[in-house]
């Protein structure tokens, strides 16, 4: 891997450090920090091996019909609570499928397999705000909007009909969702959600590791300024911002598995992109 894929590695597992270390010093439960790291690395191993079915016959389209297909599953056989259904059990754990499936579907969208068909990325947005998760749906729809725009700086037509519509198409939905539905958030668990008192409340040391667990997590993703990498760095930055105001899962610095399995899943997406890209170029 040349040293443009190993940066997005690189500060993304300094990222999860961070968070693991502000876990700790914080007193999460034993545990947290684990789960997390372990969490990271196989998102990380997914990710290499989402990228490469992409490039498999049909594997790109694929990939996201089956990622769609499992967020509509959570509205049929999902646990609910208090009003909201966003869990999947699977085995003796309940896993948030939109924290680990969001990421790779922008990823997807913003691949250039994907590209001719980004449209297609109102339908996970719609069914993330039929859950309703007001924070990854402001997410995703950010992504969304930042993908456009990234896209259009890159290209001689700059913003096309097609790209506007489909960046209004993706915060339309996101506002019609938070207008029925509203910020609705379950009682908050700990350590998962309400990071940033606790960072408050821990001092300069716990404040600092939050600081660098968020900070670190969307450098990772925008270190090298394409169009992909700009979508999943507003995703993540957006959700860590709706998480500083309500009671949503803190990504990176927060313990849950869904969210860096997630952002591992990123991680491994950019990185496996940029090596197969690097490899091109050199062939």
């Amino acid at each position: 891997m040349g040293k443009s894929g190993a940066a997005p590695l690189a500060l993304g597992t300094l990222a999860v450090a961070a968070g693991a270390a502000f876990l700790t010093i914080v007193g999460a439960m034993p545990g947290m920090a684990t789960r997390n790291v372990l969490a990271y690395a196989l998102g990380l191993v997914l990710g290499w091996l989402a990228h490469k079915v992409a490039h498999v016959r049909h594997g790109t389209a694929g990939l996201f019909a089956a990622g769609s297909a499992i967020l509509a599953l959570v509205l049929v056989a999902g646990i609910e609570l208090d009003g909201v259904r966003r869990w999947l059990p699977v085995g003796p754990f309940a896993v948030q499928p939109a924290l680990i499936l969001a990421p790779l579907l922008l990823a997807i969208v913003a691949a250039r397999e994907g590209r001719h068909w980004r449209i297609a990325i109102l339908l996970p947005i719609g069914l993330v705000a039929l859950q309703p998760d007001g924070a990854t749906l402001v997410a995703l729809a950010l992504g969304v909007a930042a993908l456009m725009a990234g896209a259009s700086g890159q290209s001689r037509r700059g913003w096309s009909a097609r790209r506007i519509a489909i960046a209004a198409g993706a915060l339309a939905l996101a506002t019609l969702g938070l207008l029925v539905s509203g910020i609705q958030t379950p009682p908050p668990v700990a350590f998962v959600e309400g990071t940033v008192e606790l960072a408050l409340l821990g001092g300069s040391a716990a404040i600092a590791l939050h600081v660098a667990a968020v900070g670190l997590a969307v450098a990772a993703l925008a270190s090298r300024g394409g169009a992909a990498d700009l979508a999943l760095a507003a995703y993540f930055a957006a959700a860590a911002l709706a998480a500083a105001f309500w009671a949503f899962p803190m990504p990176i610095a927060g313990a849950g598995p869904s969210h860096l399995a997630g952002f591992g899943l990123a991680i491994g997406w950019l990185a496996e992109g940029i090596r197969r890209a690097r490899r091109t170029e050199l062939a």
